[in-house]
């Protein structure tokens, strides 16, 4: 998808858009045919709210330049992922860069506090929506596996590290929640720990 078709869904000129993102399923590898493509577009207003925008198949978070700023101090997973992208993932390079200094310890709790958030959710909707609970499972553990890239690296050097997760959960027909709690709960924790022992380091 072109650079011009993010800009017709959130209803912006190029001159209005500092930069934009691809993320979600198609940076991941687990996509399907019938999955949406997602984006994170910046505007170069600093005063812009946050805000989302939605077309047929197309997903656009919309960020001003300060609240995408504040999302990379929070050490937000989610903004970080945009800085650490391939080139062909940028349809809009950001001009300058984006300054991030990495504080292991804001990166540890941010990604355990959306982790554990994503965890409980998946939990407490699986009898309704299986399958929306388990991509939110997915991203339970996605999240702190990304964080750990980070701590260890200072980037992330592989979006599709998931991506092995995503495929044993996606096809595990078991419709008891606590088979995937007992399955992959440890795992999330043993991620959280590894993150927290990376933030303790000097």
């Amino acid at each position: 998808m072109s650079l011009s078709t993010v800009l017709r869904v959130i209803g912006r000129t190029d001159g209005e858009v500092h930069s934009v993102f691809r993320t979600g399923s198609r940076v991941y590898g687990t996509a399907t045919a019938a999955s949406d493509e997602d984006f994170v577009a910046v505007l170069a207003r600093r005063d812009a709210r946050q805000d989302l925008a939605f077309a047929p198949g197309v997903n656009v978070v919309v960020h001003g330049l300060d609240t995408f700023r504040s999302a990379l101090a929070d050490h937000s997973v989610f903004a970080l992922e945009c800085l650490f992208l391939p080139p062909e993932h940028r349809l809009k390079e950001p001009r300058p860069p984006f300054p991030f200094k990495l504080d292991r310890k804001k990166l540890a709790a941010s990604a355990a506090s959306r982790s554990a958030s994503d965890f409980k959710k998946a939990g407490a909707r699986f009898d309704e929506q299986p399958e929306a609970s388990k991509k939110k499972l997915f991203h339970a553990l996605r999240v702190p596996l990304f964080a750990v890239q980070i701590a260890e690296t200072g980037a992330i050097h592989d979006h599709g590290a998931a991506t092995p997760i995503w495929r044993e959960i996606a096809a595990d027909e078991r419709l008891d929640w606590e088979a995937y709690r007992e399955a992959y709960g440890p795992l999330r924790e043993r991620l959280c720990d590894r993150l927290a022992a990376l933030a303790s380091r000097r």
